[in-house]
């Protein structure tokens, strides 16, 4: 019985430090880039300027609430990531699920319904959306459910700070003759 015990016990510290490196992993990761994707959001309300000198009202105020929802559910996934790392917790890690899952609904949805006019701002909205979604879901992915031993695999590769905005500036502010203001929607 004693051998068995001996035997067992590097198993369950592997499995232990594994688990522990995930969970380290996934938080450290949606904190150093959440305030990336809040700035993100953020930008998707300058959008409109950026790319028509003649602002539709319309596709305005549709844009500027697909910013804000955005930005509304952002912070508060960073609050709940912020919460689950000083205090690691079943209820919380439910609540950034919940929170991943409103993100998953909210922001198609508004995007489904904006009926931006101009083409080419709706499809920069649209990328801009979907490398927030595509990110978030990339978190979700590293979280480790109870049922696990491991975290799933992510969607994607796993962007830094940096690839994230490389890859706005790439998507979302690629030149192009109809934009007014480049620099304005690059991300520095």
């Amino acid at each position: 019985m004693h051998f068995k015990f001996k035997s067992l016990l590097p198993l369950v510290l592997a499995f232990s430090i594994t688990l522990t490196a995930c969970s380290s992993q996934w938080i450290t990761i949606a904190l150093q880039d959440l305030p990336v994707l809040t700035q993100m959001a953020l930008n998707i309300a300058t959008l409109a300027g950026t790319f028509s000198r003649q602002q539709n009202t319309a596709d305005l105020a549709v844009i500027q609430n697909i910013s804000a929802q955005a930005s509304r559910d952002l912070n508060l996934l960073l609050t709940l990531y912020n919460e689950y790392k000083a205090n690691p917790n079943a209820a919380t890690l439910s609540k950034i699920q919940t929170g991943i899952t409103g993100i998953n609904q909210h922001l198609p949805a508004l995007l489904e319904s904006a009926h931006i006019s101009n083409p080419l701002l709706s499809s920069r909205v649209t990328a801009a959306v979907n490398l927030i979604l595509v990110t978030v879901n990339n978190f979700a992915a590293l979280i480790p459910s109870s049922g696990q031993v491991r975290a799933r695999k992510a969607i994607g590769p796993l962007p830094s700070t940096s690839d994230l905005k490389r890859q706005w500036n790439q998507q979302v502010c690629a030149p192009d003759l109809s934009i007014v203001d480049p620099l304005s929607c690059r991300m520095h």
